[in-house]
């Protein structure tokens, strides 16, 4: 089924904000890159640009949790983080390193763009709700489980932009080689 206009825009600027970021997408790339007339824009987002944004982050961020849900539907929270770690390996490498976390673009969008940031919080702590809720599904206290989740989140948005930043996914390898087996140790030790 072909896109209208709208959802192309959201797709467009979730493309442009994980390789440029927010500050750095303008207009017309948006209307170039979604083969959208002007007008549709405020005809979508009355707000514009910022309105676009906001709505392209909560998208990105509803991928990601269907992402997260698939993941721990199948496999314990610890090789659920691996599942997630991958999908960043497999997203830098494939794009030469160019794509980065939309949500990550979004959070830095600064103070100029306060629904955005807010946009990205809300995300940020959906995904770090989803792995809480896991752990305390497997007998973890949540006490132990909501550090554990916001760390694991945090440690991979820092491990995609380091890796960007290297070119290469060194840093997501080596949060594998720590933030898994801390969780494994975790659930090992909460049974």
């Amino acid at each position: 089924m072909a896109q209208g206009p709208r959802e192309r825009l959201l797709t467009s600027a979730i493309a442009l904000m994980c390789e440029r970021g927010v500050h750095a997408t303008g207009l017309t790339e948006l209307l170039q890159h979604s083969g959208t007339a002007r007008g549709s824009i405020y005809q979508h987002f009355p707000g514009g640009k910022s309105d676009l944004m906001e709505q392209a982050t909560y998208a990105a961020g509803r991928f990601i949790s269907r992402l997260i849900t698939s993941l721990l539907e199948t496999k314990s929270p610890d090789e659920a983080l691996v599942g997630l770690i991958d999908y960043w390996i497999y997203e830098l490498e494939s794009s030469d390193y160019i794509r980065g976390c939309p949500i990550l673009a979004a959070a830095q969008s600064g103070a100029s763009e306060p629904a955005i940031q807010a946009a990205a919080a809300s995300v940020f702590h959906d995904w770090a709700d989803q792995v809480t809720e896991a752990l305390v599904g497997l007998d973890v206290s949540r006490a132990q489980a909501e550090p554990l989740a916001s760390l694991a989140i945090s440690s991979i948005e820092g491990a995609i932009t380091q890796s960007r930043a290297r070119r290469s996914t060194q840093p997501l390898e080596d949060l594998k080689t720590v933030l898994v087996p801390l969780t494994k140790h975790t659930l090992m030790t909460a049974a």
